[in-house]
């Protein structure tokens, strides 16, 4: 199950902020996060669509990842709730030419966005755009349009950045676009059995009286993925070997 991790991160109702992004650094495998997120906005209404732009894997692999965590994606694809856009397949059937480029993307983009009143596009992930000879400015006015396109409610973005502790300039500014950060951290001590690594989930606060809304960290946890979940913990000051493991709840502040 995966409702303890989304609950973390705020993104287990209905409607989810217009733009969430998820920070990868290097060494640190945030596959699960949209493994989570994608089964969740699937059952979150039969109206409602999804748009899986893949870069890094194929649809294979997400279905796998999500019936670990009891999300069947078979039925949604069937019925055309679930729409995937494989880009290394392209990349293959295209070859030798060039692959889709950003200007085509975000036309499919739009297309999906003004067929679906409510709809989510998940891109896993962007930092793959860059090889294909894309600069990190460009990458920035691609996301951009993406989130100024968003003229419904219902309407997300949801991007994951691969390592993105080695691009400060694209994640500086996608961040001061996002309405919510994730950022997923190796700790610091080292590697251990029962922690895969740190989640920090910030959010911008509104404030009335502020000039300019800034973004807060909310809270902080340590996650470990098993085979058939994702459990998140409460960091304690002892060293993790030695300090009871309780599983974090919403509640906890």
């Amino acid at each position: 199950m995966a409702q303890p991790v989304l609950a973390t991160c705020g993104l287990n109702e209905a409607t989810i902020p217009p733009l969430t992004l998820i920070k990868q650094d290097s060494g640190v495998d945030g596959s699960f996060l949209i493994a989570a997120i994608l089964g969740h906005r699937l059952k979150t209404s039969k109206d409602h669509r999804v748009l899986l732009i893949a870069t890094q894997h194929n649809y294979t692999h997400y279905s796998s990842a999500c019936l670990k965590l009891t999300y069947n994606l078979g039925p949604s694809r069937d019925s055309g709730q679930l729409q995937t856009l494989d880009i290394g397949a392209e990349l293959f059937q295209n070859f030798p030419e060039a692959g889709p480029n950003l200007s085509d993307l975000q036309k499919r983009i739009e297309e999906f966005l003004q067929s679906s009143p409510q709809a989510t596009i998940l891109i896993d992930d962007l930092t793959f755009f860059l090889n294909l000879g894309h600069t990190e400015s460009m990458l920035i006015d691609f996301v951009e349009a993406i989130v100024t396109g968003l003229n419904r409610p219902n309407q997300a973005v949801v991007i994951k950045l691969n390592t993105a502790d080695l691009y400060d300039v694209l994640g500086a500014n996608l961040d001061d676009l996002a309405a919510t950060e994730l950022r997923l951290e190796r700790l610091t001590s080292g590697n251990f059995r029962e922690v895969d690594g740190r989640l920090t989930v910030s959010r911008v606060r509104e404030q009335e009286d502020a000039l300019v809304q800034t973004k807060q960290r909310d809270r902080q946890v340590l996650f470990k993925v098993n085979e058939r979940n994702v459990k998140v913990f409460v960091p304690g000051e002892l060293g993790i070997k030695n300090l009871p493991l309780v599983r974090y709840r919403a509640s906890i502040e």
